[in-house]
């Protein structure tokens, strides 16, 4: 992310602490809503695929809370740019399996891998660098960070009404920019009306004789 949008996202999410406090509000969800994206982020993953779990853009850590809530036995790492949110962060879960980084992925690669890189609302708003491009520098990073799945949300252009200082994004330039990276990708617009996730798998292998990914190969008939 470039320097200016750096600084925006920052005073942004800052003036919000001040003003909400540890409330969705401060992240600009509305209520109720995240943990949708968050059940719906885990869906047609296996365990093994999110044994630990990379959270860009992480806030508060909610997605770690929810995970928790889960009985998730694995190791969270979270990161964003907001220092009062990765510091509110740090206050609310004092745990083990889960550490929270102030850094930028894209200019601090993380020394260390992670099954599942999972961004939830890093993309919605406009920037003054181009929104694609920083989604395809973004992926490229997460694809280096991670070892099984890549998990990204985004506002659909398919919304009805569009804010100015938001960013919506064509399902089918998302879809394409996924395929690049693998063969084995979900596509999802089926929870909520105006947004949709895209999972992007690293093993997209299958044996010539009979094209169908592992993870479905035992729905087969013999």
């Amino acid at each position: 992310m470039e320097e200016k949008d750096i600084f925006d996202v920052r005073e942004r999410y800052r003036q919000r602490w001040e003003k909400y406090g540890y409330n969705p509000k401060t992240l600009g969800w509305n209520k109720g809503r995240q943990m949708i994206r968050f059940a719906v982020a885990f869906e047609n993953v296996r365990s093994e695929e999110y044994a630990s779990v990379l959270d860009v853009g992480c806030g508060f850590g909610d997605l770690f809370g929810y995970l928790k809530s889960q009985n998730w036995p694995g190791r969270y790492i979270g990161v964003d740019i907001v220092p009062e949110l990765i510091a509110g962060a740090e206050r609310l879960f004092c745990e083990k399996n889960a550490s929270f980084h102030l850094l930028d992925i894209q200019q601090q690669p993380l020394s260390e891998q992670a099954a599942m890189g999972i961004a939830l609302g890093v993309f919605n708003w406009k920037l003054r660098q181009d929104n694609m491009e920083f989604i395809r520098l973004m992926l490229e990073q997460m694809w280096d960070a991670t070892t099984e799945v890549v998990v990204l949300d985004f506002l659909s252009n398919s919304a009805d009404i569009q804010h100015e200082h938001n960013f919506y994004a064509d399902p089918g330039e998302i879809l394409n920019l996924a395929r690049r990276f693998s063969r084995r990708v979900l596509l999802y617009h089926a929870y909520m009306p105006f947004e949709f996730q895209v999972k992007i798998w690293h093993n997209d292998s299958f044996p010539v004789s009979f094209p169908v990914f592992e993870s479905h190969r035992t729905l087969s008939t013999k």
